[in-house]
């Protein structure tokens, strides 16, 4: 990534997508700055990391790294996360939301719509951020695999 006085840093590009007139690439990256924590014995480094988001040229590939992975086709997009309760349900939590564990599965939103269509004995929905608004949005599958 290039800063403004042209120093450039390296940071974890986490996502890419164009922007509404599909002219520029946007980049979410997570960047790790060194802070530091006082403590009775000193202060020590501590490691922050921050989320931004820049277009392209500012964020660019390091040599040939391939990026195409940062924007799959929706279809193989997983923007869920799927837990197992202590009763054996799954329970279905949004990626962006803080409820859901580190633990878990990662789901596309055919697999979460077809884990929640078995109904609550199955799965059910997280009550923090609750994904049906999200899923009751997406347009009805091609076809019926699920």
């Amino acid at each position: 990534m290039t800063l403004p006085d042209g120093q450039t840093v390296r940071a974890v590009v986490t996502r890419r997508r164009r922007d509404r007139s599909g002219t520029w690439w946007w980049y979410a990256y997570q960047l790790t700055l060194l802070g530091r924590v006082d403590t009775a014995h000193g202060p020590i480094p501590q490691p922050h990391v921050v989320d931004l988001s820049a277009p392209h040229p500012i964020v660019q590939p390091i040599g040939a790294q391939d990026d195409t992975a940062l924007d799959p086709p929706p279809q193989k997009r997983t923007r869920w996360r799927v837990d197992v309760t202590r009763d054996g349900r799954r329970l279905v939590h949004r990626m962006d939301g803080a409820a859901g564990s580190e633990g878990g599965s990662l789901a596309t939103d055919a697999d979460a719509l077809r884990r929640l269509a078995q109904g609550p004995e199955a799965a059910v929905m997280c009550a923090v951020r609750r994904p049906e608004a999200v899923l009751r949005a997406l347009p009805e599958p091609a076809d019926d695999s699920f």
